[in-house]
């Protein structure tokens, strides 16, 4: 490779090499070289700024290799913008053919061809007795992927008026909720109904671009951004909600909407709704991006489920941790992907919790797949499912 990387010196020495990032980093723990976490990472960025070191595979690797969960920047003591340094770098790395292929997947999703597959193949698999199909992918990972839903995109050039109307909310359902969980769509909008709130469904929305722009592919994100803000600007609403975090991040920190954009459970969280359970021990995963992009304190989620009478809710030591999905990461990293997730479904299994909830799609794939290999029993839900199922 002969390019080089286009940063200003000033951004990458903002790392004071601290170390704090190796204490949080997922995947330093199994690749144990000062490249596999984010201080060395940064610091072959700057050496091939520098000309210390080509832009080779061997660089390449290193940065593929990140998940980007961003926990470097939630515990960074000097706000290096870790997300945008290495977003540059692999803008001038290229992509590989199994991360093109996977980002072609996500825009056709949304795709008006696209969704009509997405609805056909719903029906066509409805009957099926199991609700994730094993499925191999040509890097070596075997994943159980949900079943598209007979519903897909359903929900799409709705409104769902609320009783008593305390103002209006937009919602971004994101890609695998309006192709696979099309329930926890139904789910949220039942709750921001109960909670006062008019919805409203864009017709035409396509991928919020963030694994695009995680991947360095800023061309494809802006085209996106782009329909998805002329799409939005269509509608009259007082703030945005989102049942993703990493769309929630992208629209908060790179769409720059001027509206304010909310995780449900931040709605929930300070409503008056009451919740029933049924004598349950539930535990949560924090999603990364809740924190790390959206800045979501963690009591708000675990506020929302104190609120649920009759259940146990018990925190999981490692409750912020991440869980290896982290989109196309787990597809093009599978060995890394799978430590990851077994040592996050180990500690999930030391709460003895029945159910074990998040507020990220991704996460509940991820999660629901590695209860499966690990055997652990445990169910998991969105936990805009649990609660619509509590009211």
């Amino acid at each position: 490779m002969k390019k080089r990387i286009e940063l200003s010196l000033d951004v990458l020495q903002k790392c004071v090499k601290c170390g704090l990032c190796k204490s949080v980093c997922p995947t330093y723990p199994y690749i144990e070289e000062e490249g596999g976490y984010a201080r060395g990472r940064l610091a072959l960025a700057e050496m091939v700024l520098k000309g210390e070191m080509p832009l080779n595979w061997e660089v390449s690797s290193q940065w593929d290799a990140c998940a980007m969960c961003r926990r470097c920047e939630w515990i960074c003591p000097n706000n290096v913008e870790y997300k945008e340094i290495l977003v540059s770098a692999r803008e001038l790395q290229g992509k590989s053919i199994v991360k093109s292929l996977g980002l072609k997947a996500l825009e056709f999703i949304q795709s008006e061809v696209g969704r009509k597959v997405i609805k056909f193949a719903g029906k066509l698999v409805q009957s099926l007795p199991f609700k994730e199909i094993k499925t191999p992918f040509p890097t070596g990972a075997v994943k159980f992927m949900p079943k598209p839903t007979a519903k897909a995109f359903d929900l799409r050039g709705k409104v769902f008026k609320a009783e008593e109307e305390k103002g209006k909310l937009l919602f971004f359902t994101g890609c695998m909720i309006d192709a696979f969980y099309g329930k926890t769509g139904e789910s949220v909008i039942k709750l921001m109904n109960k909670a006062g709130y008019t919805v409203i469904v864009p017709k035409d929305i396509k991928c919020c671009g963030a694994p695009h722009y995680y991947s360095g592919d800023k061309k494809s994100f802006e085209k996106l951004k782009e329909h998805n803000l002329r799409e939005m600007e269509s509608y009259s609403f007082d703030a945005v909600v989102v049942a993703c975090p990493t769309c929630g991040g992208a629209l908060q920190e790179d769409y720059k909407i001027s509206k304010p954009v909310y995780d449900f459970a931040e709605i929930v969280f300070k409503s008056q709704i009451k919740f029933k359970g049924s004598g349950r021990i539930l535990t949560f995963h924090v999603p990364c991006h809740s924190y790390s992009a959206m800045k979501v304190k963690d009591g708000v989620f675990y506020g929302v489920m104190e609120k649920i009478e009759g259940d146990e809710v018990r925190r999981a030591q490692k409750d912020k941790s991440c869980c290896g999905f982290a989109g196309l990461f787990s597809i093009t990293n599978p060995r890394l992907s799978d430590q990851i997730q077994k040592e996050k479904i180990e500690d999930l299994k030391e709460t003895k919790a029945n159910i074990i909830l998040t507020t990220c799609p991704g996460c509940v794939l991820n999660l629901k797949d590695g209860v499966k290999k690990h055997k652990t029993g445990q169910e998991v839900m969105h936990l805009a499912d649990y609660l619509a199922e509590s009211l």
